[in-house]
C-alpha cells in the first residue's frame, strides 16, 4: 500500500490509524523513516522499524523470549551475526552468534536479502502479522529499494502488509521508487495506492466546528479564514489555531462552557498568507538556547537522542533537555 501527498497532509496519521487494530490481533506494527540526511546509509527505516519490534519483544516474558530465539535461530541458522551486526539489540534475544564467513561482494548481498528475509518470515505468521510502515520514501536507499522488491515478490512471506509514505510533490516519474514498483507490479505483487488531498472548504468548516464544540454556522467565517490561511493543509490548520491559542485570540470561555473568538482581531493581527512564515516565527519566539538546541537537533536527522545532542552542543543532559522543553 502506497500511501501519497504534501508534506502535513496527513499520511502518518492515516497511517497509524492501523495500529490497534493489528495489536488486537496479536499482530505487530512497526515503522521507520528515511532522513534526507542520511540518504547514503543502507536500510536505515528497516532498521528503525525492526529496532522497535525488539524493543517490543524484550517486554515479553522469560518463556517467550525463549520461544523467540528458538525461532530467530531456526531461520537465521549460522549467520546471527548478521542481523546483529544490522540491528544490535537482536544480540539481547538470540545471544552472541558467531562470525561470518567473509564472502565476495555480490554473494554477500545475496546472503544478507536471504538472511534478512527468513529473519522476516519469523515474524509475518496468521496468528500475529506484521505491519511494517515505512516513510518518507521520496528520499529511500537503493538497498532499500532492493529488499522492498523482494519482500513483495516472495512468495514464501505471508501476512505481511508493507506501507509506505511519500511526498508526490517532491519526485517525479523517473524517480527510483516509481521504476522499482513497476518491477513489482510486473511480477503481479498487489499495490494498491492512496492521494491524499488537502481539505475541501467544507471539510475545514467540519473540522473546525468539531475542534471547538461549536455548530457549523458560527464556526462559517472562522473556516473560511483558516481555509484562506492554510490552504486545507491539516498540520497547517492545526498551527495555525495554536497560533491563535497562543496570541490570546482564540479562548475557553469556562463560564460559558464554549471556545470564544473576534474575527476582527485575528484578521487586524495580520497573519501571513505563508504558513512556512508563520512557523518561522513561531520559531523566532523560542529562547536562542533552544533555537540553537533544534538547528543543530536538525543537523543530525529526523531521530536523535540526548546525550548526542548535548556532546554536539558540549554542555549536560540536563541542559539540553531544559533547552528543548520549551519547543
Amino acid at each position: 500500500m502506497l500511501v501519497a501527498g504534501f508534506s502535513g497532509i496527513g499520511k502518518s496519521s492515516l497511517v497509524q490509524e492501523i495500529y490497534q487494530p493489528i495489536t488486537k490481533k496479536r499482530g505487530y506494527f512497526i515503522s521507520g523513516k528515511f532522513d534526507q540526511l542520511q540518504r547514503n546509509v543502507p536500510y536505515a527505516a528497516f532498521v528503525n522499524a525492526f529496532a522497535d519490534l525488539v524493543q517490543q519483544l524484550l517486554t515479553e516474558n522469560k518463556a517467550q523470549l525463549t520461544e523467540w530465539k528458538d525461532k530467530i535461530l531456526k531461520a537465521v541458522e549460522s549467520n546471527g551475526q548478521i542481523i546483529i551486526e544490522l540491528i544490535p539489540k537482536v544480540e539481547l534475544i538470540i545471544s552472541k552468534q558467531p562470525k561470518v564467513e567473509d564472502l565476495p561482494a555480490k554473494e554477500s548481498q545475496n546472503r544478507f536479502h536471504r538472511v534478512f528475509q527468513n529473519f522476516i518470515k519469523v515474524f509475518t505468521q496468521p496468528k500475529h502479522p506484521l505491519v511494517i510502515f515505512l516513510d518518507d520514501l521520496q528520499w529511500v536507499d537503493s538497498a532499500s529499494l532492493k529488499l522492498m522488491q523482494l519482500l513483495m515478490e516472495s512468495s514464501d512471506i505471508q501476512a505481511l502488509f508493507l506501507i509506505g509514505a511519500y511526498r508526490d510533490n517532491e519526485i517525479d516519474a523517473a524517480h527510483s521508487l516509481f521504476l522499482t514498483l513497476e518491477k513489482i507490479k510486473k511480477a503481479k505483487a498487489v499495490v494498491n495506492e492512496i492521494s491524499l488531498r488537502p481539505l475541501k472548504l467544507p471539510h475545514v468548516k467540519q473540522l473546525i466546528a468539531d475542534a471547538l464544540h461549536c455548530d457549523l454556522g458560527n464556526a462559517y467565517e472562522l473556516a473560511e479564514l483558516v481555509y484562506t490561511k492554510t490552504g486545507g493543509n491539516p498540520l497547517f490548520i492545526n498551527d495555525f489555531l495554536k497560533s491563535l491559542y497562543d496570541e490570546k485570540l482564540l479562548n475557553l470561555n469556562v463560564q460559558q462552557g464554549h471556545w470564544q473568538w473576534n474575527l476582527q482581531q485575528i484578521q487586524a493581527r495580520g497573519f501571513t498568507e505563508n504558513v512556512v512564515d508563520l512557523m518561522v516565527d513561531n520559531i523566532q519566539k523560542l529562547s536562542v538556547n533552544t533555537q540553537q538546541a533544534l538547528k543543530l537537533a536538525a543537523c543530525i536527522g529526523n531521530q536523535f537522542d540526548i546525550t548526542t545532542l548535548a556532546t554536539v552542543l558540549n554542555q549536560t543532559a540536563q541542559q539540553t533537555a531544559a533547552d528543548l522543553r520549551e519547543s
